[in-house]
């Protein structure tokens, strides 16, 4: 086992990123999304990403109010009980990200076929729906030759770079959650060829070696790890912290006119420049 450190600087972390990149974020909704590394990726001034991301809200705001995204590729895209995500709905309504709309489990195997090395991964999810009208280079139905039996199949997605948030990592990239809360993860960390960890924390690799049934991401499925204490605000990190509902309730007020936003994203994100002003 290697004993390089994978450490990496968070104020280097676009640097992972290249423009064009298609990048995955995990998390689920408001709870535990990589935010200060989108946060960084929007004072890097990186554009068009292709971004995967399974259920999400606030990250995906934060990279469409920046001009980041070219194109995402979701399940769903939403604040819940906070509201729609307003830069997403305004993309979604001019047409300036182009949206892929698939269903969780859909997305999920598009993304197992990716770890498993196959063109696509069956499905019988999906039969009788829009999909396959709506982005037919990706799924279509097929008949298997030998049953008969109709599916749908889900091309796979391969991510250039995943990025996940947890509570501990160690230098060499073990990482877990406390508790062992993975989400989606799993499956855009086998996907993905470079797989990025934010971390609460740094910690011995002594306390993994004691645990080793609370890893919840191997170190050989890692490349880089990055420490960013509260690095999921303002999405929770729970049981370590809650979502930040006032920060949702500003964002969703502050959306309302230009200028107020334009504040609110320069104070707590990164300044929209001119070409991407909402």
């Amino acid at each position: 086992m290697t004993t390089q450190s994978k450490i990496w600087p968070l104020e280097q972390a676009a640097e992972l990123v290249r423009d064009g990149d298609v990048l995955a974020i995990g998390g689920l909704s408001l709870n535990c999304a990589p935010m200060a590394f989108c946060r960084e990726l929007a004072r890097a001034g990186r554009r068009d990403l292709d971004l995967v991301a399974v259920v999400s809200g606030m990250a995906v705001d934060w990279l469409i109010a920046a001009g980041c995204l070219r194109r995402l590729i979701m399940g769903l895209t939403s604040f819940e009980g906070f509201g729609l995500a307003p830069s997403f709905r305004m993309a979604a309504q001019t047409g300036s990200v182009e949206i892929e709309e698939w269903s969780e489990h859909t997305l999920i195997c598009a993304l197992q076929a990716a770890s498993a090395g196959v063109p696509f991964m069956p499905t019988r999810a999906g039969l009788g729906t829009d999909m396959p009208a709506l982005h037919p280079e990706r799924t279509w139905e097929a008949v298997d030759e030998r049953s008969g039996e109709r599916y749908l199949a889900c091309a796979a997605i391969k991510p250039d770079v995943a990025v996940i948030h947890v509570h501990e990592a160690d230098a060499l990239g073990n990482a877990r959650m406390n508790p062992k809360l993975v989400w989606f993860d799993t499956e855009l960390v086998k996907a993905a060829r470079k797989v990025v960890v934010t971390a609460e924390r740094i910690v011995d690799t002594a306390s993994f070696r004691a645990a080793p049934e609370r890893t919840s991401i191997p170190s050989f499925a890692v490349d880089h790890v990055i420490e960013a204490p509260r690095g999921a605000w303002p999405t929770a990190c729970w049981p370590e912290y809650p979502y930040d509902g006032d920060f949702y309730r500003a964002y969703q007020r502050a959306a309302r006119d230009p200028s107020s936003f334009a504040e609110l994203f320069a104070e707590h994100v990164a300044p929209i420049q001119e070409q991407t002003q909402r």
